[in-house]
């Protein structure tokens, strides 16, 4: 989730690891039926997959956000939802796939009125239930899934998988960070980085003290001697280029507290303990301290232990898999609070 381009939950992270959780294995339920689809939010074109389940009459749904960089649909996990009783309308973000337009002329935040017009199209059909129709997202999903839902009643329930509960500035300076203790840099030093880093983009996003900035960013990258930090450091000079990048502009100060004060759909927020990506365990302190102020009444968060930021726990001899109950707390979940889902 890192590259020339900042866009929240950045690409070279999204590289790295992913941003889809892999699922357990298996091939999908027999019957289940996958029909293509595409739709229109302006003028660009969606093009996706409906995953159906099995059984007559009307099906609860579920659209699928996606995480950040060059998400294709996600077939995975669709064909899970839709294996629990809900249809499941994935797609290619725009300019990905077969969807027109490009994920990065927008600001991320944008991308939830793709999801919302997906779910326009699924009120209208005659085997979907329109009044049990929920959002699923994961990584910078779990900021948009919970966005949509604060912009729209018509979403019933929300599902934000490894979501921050940060800007995406700050989420980002506390991934930079851990990149420098994982690369064995001194503490201190990580400490110090964080401040500058803080610094810096803040004058790139307020247009103020950019000289300062400028002089103080110069004067680090000449004392620097660590490959590691020189390399961020280096990271940093585009950022007070002027005009701001779209990241600096717009993407970077967005707070994702605004959306969450707005929900009124039950929730459920679901993060990994070692997510070196994500401060997991600010965003849980946030949501629950803001759902709580704003009296939401039915919002869950579950933490697993040993998971990272795709809810995957990787064992010492380099495998990993789902952490134990991930998926299991999803159903049950669901099985309270949507009609047909399958226990």
């Amino acid at each position: 989730m890192v590259s020339a381009t900042h866009t929240g939950l950045i690409l070279s992270v999204w590289l790295a690891t992913g941003c889809a959780s892999p699922l357990p294995t298996g091939t999908p339920e027999a019957g289940v039926r996958e029909e293509p689809m595409t739709f229109q939010n302006g003028d660009v074109t969606l093009a996706g997959t409906l995953v159906l389940p099995t059984g007559s009459g009307r099906h609860p749904a579920v659209v699928l956000f996606h995480g950040s960089g060059p998400e294709p649909r996600n077939l995975e996990m669709a064909r899970w939802f839709a294996a629990q009783g809900l249809a499941a309308l994935t797609y290619d973000k725009r300019g990905v796939g077969d969807s027109t337009g490009d994920f990065r002329k927008v600001p991320f935040m944008d991308l939830h009125l793709d999801g919302l017009a997906g779910l326009a199209v699924l009120e209208h059909r005659g085997d979907i239930d329109a009044s049990h129709i929920g959002v699923w997202g994961q990584s910078q999903g779990g900021w948009l899934g919970p966005l949509a839902a604060s912009r729209s009643r018509d979403v019933s329930f929300v599902i934000a998988v490894s979501g921050p509960a940060v800007s995406p500035g700050e989420q980002m300076v506390f991934y930079y960070a851990n990149q420098l203790r994982a690369e064995g840099v001194p503490e201190p030093t990580v400490q110090e980085m964080t401040a500058l880093r803080r610094r810096v983009w803040n004058a790139a996003s307020t247009g103020k003290d950019l000289e300062r900035a400028r002089t103080e960013l110069d004067e680090a990258r000449r004392k620097v001697s660590d490959a590691n930090v020189r390399a961020q450091l280096d990271d940093l000079v585009p950022a007070l280029r002027r005009p701001a990048s779209l990241w600096i502009a717009q993407e970077m100060n967005y707070d994702p507290l605004i959306a969450l004060r707005q929900l009124k759909a039950p929730s459920l927020f679901i993060f990994g303990e070692d997510d070196q990506v994500v401060p997991a365990a600010e965003s849980v302190d946030l949501i629950r301290r803001t759902l709580t102020e704003t009296h939401l009444t039915d919002f869950t968060i579950k933490t697993f232990p040993g998971a990272g930021h795709t809810m995957q726990v990787r064992e010492p001899d380099g495998s990993s898999h789902p952490a134990p109950g991930y998926y299991a707390a999803m159903r049950d979940w669901l099985l309270a609070r949507v009609p047909k889902v399958r226990s």
